[in-house]
């Protein structure tokens, strides 16, 4: 007997989120999933559904502070340059670390961002990763491990240990295992969770108590492990407490 566990609707959203046209047994699971549609209701398949509908309306804006709009004013670059995906996986690790609840600590957490990522334009470190093979502190005991994992999104986490992390936490707290954050690493999930693959370096580095206690400077050292770029930290800080009031 099949026990009826019914899926939330967050989970059944991130279930859509991971389907992909070119997998040859999501496209034989999806027919699955139509065939038994039609045999419950017909109807539900149909153009004028309800759900396909709303399916086709124009996307939701971003839930949080990110926007395309907030991108554009704080870096100068085009809002179209920021899509969907780039805001939504920012606001959900503002969401998981709680960044978004305090407007003072987001502020210097984005100037570090901006500084990081050259204003989010180097998402992946540019260096091979070569020099990170075999470093067995970052959790690099495989070959290929550290063109594999070398610095990612706009903090640059770097090694197998951190993208582990990330890969338990996801499955933890959203009930999805991404085989692709180990297999693929930083190819991958540079595209798919550029901000959200630090959510466990800065929950383990308790990285919004170091801002709400210690301030903008300590955010910087925490981050960087020294003043390194601080006049650049700094005027980018400047630019968010203007741009974000």
């Amino acid at each position: 007997m099949i026990q009826d566990i019914q899926l939330s609707p967050e989970r059944w959203a991130d279930f859509w989120r991971f389907y992909r046209p070119t997998n040859p047994q999501q496209r034989k699971a999806i027919e699955i999933l139509r065939q038994h549609i039609n045999e419950a209701d017909p109807t539900l398949l149909v153009e004028a559904a309800a759900w396909v509908q709303a399916y086709r309306e124009a996307p939701v804006p971003a839930q949080g502070p990110v926007t395309p709009e907030l991108m554009h004013r704080l870096t100068g670059y085009r809002a179209e340059t920021f899509d969907s995906r780039f805001c939504e996986d920012f606001n959900l690790m503002l969401d998981a670390t709680k960044f978004n609840e305090h407007p003072g600590a987001f502020k210097m957490l984005m100037a570090n961002l901006m500084h990081e990522s050259c204003n989010f334009v180097y998402m992946q470190e540019i260096a091979s990763g070569d020099a990170y093979e075999g470093r067995t502190d970052l959790g690099n005991t495989q070959p290929g491990d550290g063109r594999r994992f070398k610095g990612c999104g706009p903090l640059q986490v770097t090694g197998r240990v951190h993208f582990q992390q990330f890969h338990d936490w996801l499955k933890q707290h959203r009930g999805l295992d991404d085989p692709k954050i180990l297999s693929e690493g930083t190819a991958y999930v540079a595209n798919q969770y550029p901000f959200e693959i630090a959510i466990s370096w800065i929950q383990n580095n308790h990285l919004l108590d170091v801002c709400l206690n210690q301030g903008f400077e300590a955010c910087c050292v925490r981050i960087n492990g020294g003043h390194n770029g601080y006049a650049d930290r700094l005027a980018k800080y400047d630019i968010c407490k203007k741009v974000i009031g």
